[in-house]
């Protein structure tokens, strides 16, 4: 994961609009505005964050990953209440004012109202769920930084699923109190029971397994 921060005029930026944004050489320089970060084009074979108006690189994920954000998709499809919907990666605006930040979680659960709005991302007040799968590298990020910024901007859930930790932190379910998140109990061996944002319950190896 590379985060860039440079100088930059609004006049170059713009210049090299119609640039695709592929690797180092290419990033623009210093703290993006949203109206800079819709108009660039950014390599769709990279994932893109922005935090803080800084730009954050980071590789695809792994396959294993994807299967799992599927499974767990299809689960939540399955329980959540009429006028929900489980979808992956769509951005999410955790602070709108500069410098802005942009996240693209693994999985949201948002009400269908949003499906009808024309804006490039969700704000995360309308998120009823994130989900992030942790992949090399990302550990800090989802379980710290993440988990801060997602609060702050009003996330009402927080899970995260970490396939390669100690048992008992495989599943993480956090609620939020207030502006902060509290830890809810939600596995118990390999089972998974949570109550927000629906109730379900079903066998860790259902997401993990082969």
């Amino acid at each position: 994961m590379i985060a860039i921060a440079r100088s930059l005029q609004l006049s170059e930026f713009y210049g090299e609009r119609g640039r695709t944004v592929s690797d180092l050489a290419d990033l623009p320089r210093g703290l993006l505005s949203l109206e800079q970060w819709d108009a660039l084009e950014l390599d769709p074979t990279r994932r893109w964050e922005l935090s803080e108006g800084t730009l954050i690189m980071s590789p695809r994920p792994h396959p294993r990953h994807q299967r799992i954000s599927i499974r767990l998709i299809r689960l939540l499809q399955d329980h959540l209440p009429e006028g929900f919907d489980a979808v992956p990666e769509i951005e999410v605006t955790t602070s709108a004012s500069f410098p802005p930040s942009v996240r693209d979680p693994d999985i949201v659960v948002v009400p269908d109202r949003v499906f009808e709005q024309r804006s490039a991302r969700v704000p995360a007040a309308d998120v009823a769920l994130v989900v992030e799968i942790v992949s090399p590298g990302s550990r800090g990020t989802d379980h710290v930084m993440k988990l801060h910024e997602y609060a702050k901007a009003g996330v009402a859930n927080y899970w995260i699923i970490d396939p390669d930790a100690p048992t008992d932190d495989r599943f993480l379910a956090y609620r939020l109190d207030g502006e902060i998140y509290r830890r809810v109990t939600a596995l118990d061996g390999d089972r998974v029971r949570v109550t927000e944002p629906t109730e379900m319950e079903f066998e860790l190896d259902e997401l993990t397994g082969r």
